[in-house]
């Protein structure tokens, strides 16, 4: 009766609730096996074919999924597919969103816009039919989370898309809302009937051993009612059979992760029995192995999609809208929108961990940018120091686990740092080809300080002839990070080679890749000056400063010409993103620093172009990386004296007799401010936060209380960034005395992070989204804290 009533609240698409009627265990009609076991089929092989793009092998999925679509369409069948429609949506959405080239993108919204409309046809196929595929959920349920997904998708590719006016923003607003009340309606009822969900778990297994204990391949699960429940045994239908061995051996194969392997395809040996008389190329499986204990063989193929599917897509779902700066964030809360980023991480963690399927390598994916990406979403130096030296013993092995609880989610949630390897480690072992999984690997690798292994693991498949790179979009992302790591380790004229060859590569922002091209030249000619690389003869090193000197000039005066409405070349190269219009916040940064060089060339004319910068661009642009979360010791010692190249004499941390031109008050910020963050780094917070103190904020800040300051127009960015990072700086210092209390040094620090929040809000600056999304996640992540006991 319990389940009766949750069957008659749901609604499906606001379709009719006919299929309420439908009790848990039921027997479908015989006639209706045929399709319900094709439906299945059909997930798996979607399921299969959004692998391949895991694996860098997109066009076999692609060739898959069309030729299915295909042979439905020649078919007698009137049954339809809709879960081919959202594969290729899928597919077409993670490479529109890796490389945003506006063909791509177009493309994508086309096929998820198919795939809404499909869905909504598949759920009223599905109750019409009263197709029973789960023991928990109303027919058509998985079409409703197929909709829910392809909407969401769309959504956040039309938010994606650049030049949106007011009516496409609202339209991609109004999705993400309708996909947001779909997911928290079925969400809801997931969490409501997981003990329901368990039970079954529970006799399912116990009737998995009595019935097919002498044959492993064959299980009844994605038959709801199948088996008789007081003989506990099937039907004697030889075709049912083989189908639901082929089903059965499909999820097997995808779960252990091997449903890539080609001598193991069983994608065409299924066809629906209600149209067909013979079953043609279905195979009877006669392969003998022990009982297996993972969950998902004893869980339908329908349920486990419903499940993962809406973990993964709420879970994106609440960690986006909680990621929103806080001006939106508001007007969104008053229209029905709240991300609560604790349970969109926990969602995507338990994703990642229980489920080989596509929704749970993309949970993977996202907790990875979210940790270990480019844009620091959240600075893991706000933790107590006990959590900071856990006990490496007493990690969790999440390697191969199909379920985890609560109180395991909360030790992985404090120092997540020791359980992404893990998943990953998997997922390199099941998708061996793909650029994008060595990327992560490297972004890991440097975010625990073993940059120069990430650096030759990513070099080293770029290297190796037999990896054969499909996805362009997976390998301008390697190459542009493995730049930045080179950039870390202080091999510029690699990372200038890397910069330089995503001009031809990507299609994103061009004059920053040149920027950084041009900015590591100039970096190498200031370390031979300094005599940081040494050569045989001093000739030798005066025709090496002048061939770096001319590079740094080229690419540094080259950089603007690729900005959308600058200079004169503007007409013939295009910049932004896709090559479009729209000045990126980058193309604004090169814009300023391009600027304040052309006034440099004004007041010194005689002076060479490379000697009249500042501080080294390349070290600022680094930190927009988290160059100084990722440097070793060495590192930060070679960034301090790099950077002090350019301070006039008798400064701190200055190298006197370098530079041509004097230092401006404005170049000394930023050089102390990042010498600071260096420091830090090297455990010396107290001297950092003196540098930064006296150096940079004691120049903008009037008064403390009330607090004033004056903007900084030479470097908009500085001032709400550096008071961010006072907070860090306050959070370290405080927590490593003896005896502190926890909510007193959490206040503190917001103190200061609301006077960071309070200068972001006063007016548009370059690189705002990148600040505000760091304020607002270091605010949550500090009040949580406060509420932390010792």
């Amino acid at each position: 009766m319990m389940l009766k009533g949750l069957r008659k609240k749901a609604s499906l698409l606001s379709l009719s609730s006919q299929s309420s009627q439908h009790s848990l265990g039921s027997n479908n009609d015989d006639k209706l096996y045929g399709p319900i076991l094709k439906q299945v089929h059909d997930f798996e092989v979607a399921l299969k074919a959004m692998d391949f793009l895991l694996d860098d092998r997109s066009s076999e999925g692609t060739d898959l999924l069309k030729k299915k679509l295909q042979e439905n369409k020649t078919s007698e069948s009137d049954q339809p597919v809709g879960i081919f429609h959202l594969a290729l949506g899928v597919m077409e959405f993670i490479e529109a969103t890796l490389g945003f080239e506006p063909e791509v993108m177009a493309k994508a919204h086309q096929t998820l816009s198919g795939a809404e409309s499909a869905s909504v046809e598949n759920a009223k196929y599905n109750v019409r039919y009263n197709l029973v595929t789960s023991y928990i959920y109303p027919p058509g349920t998985e079409f409703q989370v197929t909709h829910a997904e392809s909407t969401l998708l769309n959504a956040l590719l039309m938010l994606l898309q650049e030049n949106n006016g007011v009516v496409e923003s609202a339209k991609a607003l109004y999705k993400l809302r309708k996909a947001y009340h779909t997911l928290d309606a079925v969400y809801k009822r997931i969490k409501d009937s997981e003990p329901i969900f368990n039970r079954n778990l529970s006799r399912l297994r116990k009737q998995s051993s009595k019935v097919f204990q002498n044959n492993s391949s064959v299980s009844s699960v994605d038959l709801p009612g199948l088996v008789d429940e007081k003989t506990s045994t099937l039907p004697p239908d030889f075709k049912l059979m083989k189908d639901l061995e082929a089903v059965f051996q499909m999820r097997k194969s995808r779960v252990e992760g091997t449903n890539l392997d080609e001598s193991a395809d069983l994608t065409t040996s299924v066809t629906d029995p209600h149209y067909a008389d013979s079953y043609g190329g279905a195979s009877i499986l006669t392969e003998s192995s022990t009982e297996r204990n993972d969950t998902y063989l004893h869980v339908s193929t329908i349920d486990e999609f419903i499940h993962s599917g809406v973990q993964l897509c709420f879970g994106i779902l609440q960690v986006v809208l909680s990621l929103i700066p806080p001006t939106i964030g508001k007007v969104l809360a008053i229209v029905g929108f709240k991300g609560e980023r604790d349970v969109g991480l926990r969602l995507l963690w338990r994703n990642a961990i229980t489920c080989r399927n596509i929704h749970g390598d993309l949970a993977l994916l996202c907790l990875l940018v979210f940790y270990d990406g480019p844009v620091q979403f959240v600075d893991q130096g706000f933790q107590l120091p006990e959590h900071t030296n856990a006990n490496v013993s007493v990690i969790i092995d999440i390697g191969a686990r199909t379920s985890i609880s609560d109180s395991e989610l909360d030790k992985i949630l404090m120092n997540p740092d020791f359980y992404t390897p893990q998943l990953l480690d998997k997922a390199r072992t099941i998708f061996p080809h793909n650029a994008l999984w060595v990327l992560q690997q490297g972004r890991v690798l440097a975010s625990h300080g073993q940059l120069k292994k990430a650096i030759e693991q990513m070099q080293g498949f770029t290297d190796d002839p037999n990896n054969k790179i499909q996805m362009q979009q997976a390998e301008s992302l390697l190459v542009f990070d493995r730049g930045t790591f080179y950039c870390f380790d202080h091999e510029f004229d690699l990372a200038a080679r890397d910069f330089l060859s995503l001009i031809d590569m990507s299609s994103w922002c061009k004059s920053a890749y040149l920027l950084m091209c041009g900015s590591s030249y100039a970096a190498k000619y200031r370390m031979i000056k300094m005599g940081l690389v040494e050569y045989d003869t001093e000739e030798e090193k005066a025709e090496k400063l002048k061939h770096y000197a001319q590079l740094a000039k080229k690419y540094i005066k080259l950089a603007p010409t690729y900005i959308p409405g600058h200079g004169a070349n503007a007409t013939g190269r295009k910049g932004g993103i896709g090559g479009g219009n729209k000045q990126l916040p980058f193309d604004k940064f090169v814009l300023r620093k391009y600027k304040q060089l052309e006034e440099r060339e004004k007041q010194y004319p005689d002076v060479a172009f490379v000697d009249l910068m500042g501080t080294s661009i390349i070290h600022e642009l680094m930190y927009f990386w988290n160059a100084y979360n990722r440097m070793g010791t060495k590192e930060l010692l070679m960034a301090i004296k790099l950077l002090g190249y350019s301070g006039d004499e008798g400064t701190p941390y200055s190298e006197a007799g370098y530079a041509v031109i004097p230092e401006t008050e404005d170049e000394a910020m930023i050089r102390y401010f990042l010498q600071s963050l260096c420091l830090r780094s090297l455990g010396e917070i107290s001297t950092g936060l003196s540098v930064l103190d006296s150096h940079v904020i004691s120049k903008f800040v009037v008064s403390d209380s009330p607090f004033k300051f004056n903007r900084l127009n030479y470097s908009p960015y500085l001032c709400p960034t550096v008071l961010y990072e006072k907070t860090m700086f306050v959070w370290l210092l405080k927590t490593s005395k003896p005896e502190f209390d926890v909510q007193d040094v959490a206040n503190e620090s917001k103190s200061w992070l609301k006077k960071a929040s309070t200068i972001s809000d006063t007016g548009d600056y370059e690189l705002s989204n990148r600040t505000n999304m760091r304020i607002k996640a270091a605010s949550e992540k500090l009040d949580q804290l406060a509420q932390t006991k010792r």
